[in-house]
């Protein structure tokens, strides 16, 4: 009895010590952080009076941010902040998912890369700029322990990337960006 008290005490204590060593983090979630204002004599203030975002290819059911709204939202959200998404803007930005991939990777690391077209459009509907934007993100066993954690942290970090590369595009410039 004694033997079995002890070794689960022992276990007991491996699983502390070792939880010690993992950071269950929240996640930031999909908008990048520290996002800094586009200069309001910029072209590119308050132009976006939308973002539409039509369907795109066939999105795996492991990846629902990308279809539920979630990704629009974010990247509303982080275009707002940067002064370059307003109501009174007379441009249309179309944000297209082509496509979310989760390559093969460590068995403590999750990784998902994420393809969007981007399309900017005149009011009459005419494209103006074109450009689509490729991004990873790498999430690891210090970020989530479980796998499932790790997929909706690297997803979330491939969004955050995504829009970032987009921002910089329009001359604003997040915390992401300056890692």
């Amino acid at each position: 009895m004694t033997g079995r008290m002890g070794r689960a005490v022992a276990v007991l204590a491996m699983a502390a010590a070792l939880g010690g060593c993992v950071q269950n983090r929240a996640p930031s979630g999909p908008v990048p952080s520290g996002i800094v204002p586009v200069s309001m004599g910029s072209a590119h203030s308050g132009m976006i009076g939308a973002v539409v975002q039509p369907g795109g290819g066939a999105l795996p059911g492991w990846a629902p941010e990308l279809s539920d709204g979630t990704f629009r939202a974010a990247l509303e959200n982080a275009l707002r902040q940067a002064g370059i998404l307003s109501p009174g803007g007379i441009r249309t930005l179309e944000a297209t998912v082509l496509q979310v991939d989760q390559p093969p990777s460590e068995t403590s690391t999750t990784k998902v890369v994420l393809t969007v077209q981007y399309l900017l459009r005149d009011v009459s509907g005419r494209p103006l700029q074109e450009r689509r934007v490729t991004s990873g993100y790498t999430a690891t066993i210090a970020q989530a322990v479980q796998g499932v954690d790790r997929l909706r942290i690297a997803r979330e970090g491939a969004i955050r990337q995504n829009i970032d590369v987009l921002l910089r595009e329009f001359g604003s410039a997040t915390a992401e960006s300056a890692n």
